[in-house]
Parts: structure tokens; sequence; C-alpha cells
């Protein structure tokens, strides 16, 4: 049987038996038990506990044995103890899947090592592959299944797939993407990787249709070769983007004593990292961050930025910040200068960042010219994207809003016939700036503090699906911008 059948068993099963299925919430089995409970694709659910007759309304099984009808995946949630005892039975079972969620084992020293290595041992001899021990479950949407604790079926469906080396750190991570608006493919949990490393699943990533960019949580590589062969081949179309642990020298121990990681030294896997086209990020927004941006903006062609912002202050910044990460902030061509000079004051600086002074609305038509210019690959607009579009979320213009004003049809010194007009207007323009976009191949991401009380706006996911992205800080824009900057020449080298 080939390991990607064995992944067929454990991301795609029709039936799951939970071994250590309990009715306390407090404990695992419970957690893991009520995850796969709720998956709405799998035909057969068994659980098993020699203790009671029921699992939340669900007839129990003593053993995996006494269950009728094949197992295709077992989740084993028992103490370390009888993990090797249960393995036998799954092996008698002819279960080809399994995931072992206890801890205990390898990370505790030398008698925990060896435990582990008969459990390997006699899984593979009987034909069972498994991910873990001492690991947080794992999911895939595409059939809602899930062993994650808490859930994982209720997950944004998306094209990011999540590998972590960590358990806890993976509930983090999951957390932080969620409430990203990231939508996921799979995510697992690999733990000590006794059995199934990371880099297999790196592999079946590498080849699922669903993963279009793959993220992962790294302590440490037991195949660094294997995995350095698969990157390569796989990053000019399938982007990685990582976050791997162990800079200092804390880190390597911390990572070693955690999962009994082969932490390595990290220039080699920096060194590494860079040849195979890897994208090697410094905390888990950053890998969202990056992860959408590979998902929905266009690539930049090179690392001149243009910048376009309604005060000076945030233009320094933003300038700044794309300096010190490596992108070049643009010179104006003479034609851009002279178009803005038809539309800004002359105290506008006359150059990049194009500060517009406060001068009104003028953003879109600042836009045009810089999208225009031959010297710049990419914009980054702080304020007045969108402004009009969004103004009603943040202000909460509702008729309760009204009700204690003299004259209830207008607002903020605007009617709402004026804002409707404004509105309207603004449609057109985003439709010429997608236009724009398209045409000139550039991507366009801009700032606005407010953005996390947008995410489930109409015009929010207009943006993002039209490759405009929003982000609370003019330097996290900057830094995505960066990472795709730099893939991007990466993509276009031979």
């Amino acid at each position: 049987m080939s390991l990607m059948e064995h992944f067929k068993s454990i991301f795609y099963p029709e039936s799951v038996a939970v071994i250590g299925a309990s009715n306390s919430m407090d404990k695992w089995g419970a957690g893991v038990f009520s995850s796969v409970l709720r998956t709405s694709n799998i035909k057969k659910l068994y659980p098993v506990n020699n203790k009671t007759p029921e699992v939340m309304g669900v007839k129990t099984y003593p053993s995996i044995l006494d269950i009728p009808g094949p197992v295709d995946f077992a989740a084993i949630v028992v103490p370390y103890n009888y993990v090797l005892g249960i393995v036998k039975e799954c092996v008698a079972k002819g279960v080809k899947g399994a995931l072992v969620i206890t801890a205990g084992l390898g990370e505790t020293g030398a008698e925990g090592a060896r435990l582990q290595k008969e459990i390997v041992d006699t899984a593979r001899a009987g034909g069972m592959r498994f991910v873990g021990p001492n690991c947080m479950g794992h999911f895939n949407t595409a059939n809602s299944f899930s062993t994650a604790r808490g859930g994982g079926e209720t997950l944004r469906k998306g094209n990011v797939g999540v590998i972590s080396q960590s358990g806890g750190f993976a509930a983090h991570i999951l957390q932080i993407g969620a409430e990203m608006g990231v939508g996921f493919s799979k995510f697992v949990s690999t733990g000590n990787e006794a059995d199934l490393h990371f880099e297999d699943f790196f592999e079946y990533y590498a080849q699922d249709k669903d993963t279009k960019v793959i993220t992962a949580y790294i302590e440490g590589l037991r195949e660094g070769p294997r995995f350095f062969d698969i990157a390569r081949k796989i990053t000019k179309t399938k982007p990685v983007v990582i976050v791997k642990v162990g800079r200092t020298n804390a880190g390597t121990r911390a990572a070693k004593s955690h999962t009994a990681a082969i932490a390595g030294s990290d220039h080699v896997y920096d060194a590494m990292f860079k040849q195979a086209g890897i994208i090697r990020v410094d905390d888990v927004e950053e890998l969202f961050d990056v992860a959408s941006g590979l998902l929905h903006i266009p690539m930049p062609r090179g690392k001149r930025v243009g910048i376009l912002t309604f005060g000076g202050g945030f233009g320094c910044v933003t300038a700044d910040a794309s300096e010190r990460l490596g992108l070049e902030v643009a010179q104006l061509s003479p034609h851009t200068i002279e178009a803005l000079n038809k539309i800004l004051p002359e105290r506008w600086p006359h150059a990049n960042p194009v500060d517009t002074v406060g001068y009104g609305d003028v953003t879109y038509p600042c836009l045009w010219p810089m999208l225009e210019d031959d010297n710049i690959d990419s914009v980054i607009v702080i304020g007045g994207l969108a402004n009009m579009g969004m103004r009603r979320r943040r202000e909460k213009l509702t008729k309760d809003a009204f009700q204690d004003q003299d004259d209830p049809s207008s607002m903020f010194g605007m009617t709402l016939d004026m804002m409707k007009a404004r509105e309207e207007k603004e449609k057109q323009n985003l439709a010429k700036l997608y236009e724009y976009m398209r045409k000139y191949k550039k991507p366009v991401l801009t700032f606005d503090r407010h953005v996390e009380h947008m995410k489930d706006e109409p015009l929010y996911k207009e943006l993002q699906e039209n490759g405009i992205m929003i982000y609370p800080t003019p330097e996290r824009a900057a830094r995505v911008l960066a990472r795709l900057s730099e893939y991007s020449r990466y993509v276009q080298s031979k």
C-alpha cells in the first residue's frame, strides 16, 4: 500500500473509531469524539470505551476488534502505557491510518523512546501508518473531517494548508488564521513524528489539489535533503511559507526538548530555504498575511514601490519600512509628476511618497498616473481607498444612529443622498482600479486601522477577490509586499 493511500485513510476515511472516547468533556477522548461526531461526511463512527455503554448517545464497543465491519481510521486517545496494545488491536483489525494524541513517549527520555519505537515497528509491520504521538489532531475541510479538539469543521474552507510540529502552538496558529479570515484546506499537528514525518505531509500537500499555499511551523526536520528536493520541485507553482523557530541557542534547545526534533543550524536552514524558494517569516500573523497575499495579490514584477498617502508622517513610516525590508521607493517619472501637478496643489512634495497634503478626495485621480508609471512595480495606498464603501460600517450609519438628531436625513456633514452618490462614484473608481491592476500587472495594497471590523463586509470580500488586501498598519502592508517581491524574483529566475 502506497503512502498516498495511507493518507487517503487519514484525511478521507469512511469509517472511524475513536479509542478512548469519553463523556467527560474535560478529557481529550471527549473532545476528539465530539469533533468527529460533528463531521458531516463520515459514514460510520465508532466510540471505543469498555467502561460505558454509550458516548454522547452513540453505542460503544469494548475493543476495536468488536466493531462489525472494516475501520479505515483510528484516533487513539488513551494513556501512553496502553498505546502499544491498542496499536496491536488496530493492526489485527486491518486499520490503515491512525492518529495518536497521547503524550509521554519519545519526548520523555530513553524509556519512552524505546516504547515509541516498538509502537512504530508494530504499526509498520502490520501495514498501518500513524500521525503523532503527542499531537493535537488534524482536519480536512473538503469533507469537514476533524480530530482537532474543539473543532476544525467550523473553520472557513479555503486553499491554505497548515502543518505544525507543535500541538499547543498549532491551536494558536489556527485561531490567528481564523481571526484573519483565512480559508484552510487541511491541517495536521505532527507531534513527535515517530512514524509519519513532516516531510511525508509536505509531500502529500505538494500533490493536494485543494492546497494552493503550504504553510508550516517547524522546529526541526528529520529528512532535510528530502524536504529540500520536494520544495525545489514545487515552489515555483505552489508557494511555501514557513515559521522556523530555533534562531537562537535557547530556541534550538527548547525545540529539541519539546518534540525531540532535530533542530540543526539555523544558518543551514536559512540557506536551504532561500535556495528552494521557501518564504521564511517571523511570526504567525506574517505567515497568514503572506499566504493570503499569495492567493489574492498579483505578483509584482519588481521591488520598486509607489506610496500614496494623505499625510507625510504615514508616508515616511511606509517608506522607511519598505526600504528596511528590501523594497525600493520608486523615482517618479517626469510624466507622472506632471500629471500629479494637475491634480494636487503646489505644496505637494513632487516626489514619492506622493503626499496629497489633505487636499480632498483625490486618491483615485492620483492612482491612475502612478499605476501607469513604468518606474513603479506596486503601490501602497495610505487612506482614501474604498473609504466611502466602508464608512457606513465604521460609523454604524443606521436609522438608530439618527434618532437623536434634529435632521435625520444627514450625518457627519453629509446627507444620505450625498453619501450614496459618493459610494456609487467609488464603485466606478474601484472597477477602473481592478482593470488597471490587470492591465499593468501591478498590485495595490492599502492600510486601514479599522480593518478588523470590516472582515464580514461585502466590499472587503470584493476587494480581496480582486487582489486588493487591507492591512491594519502600513508596516504590515510593506512586509507582505517585500515577501511577494522576493518570491516573484525567485519565480522569474531560471
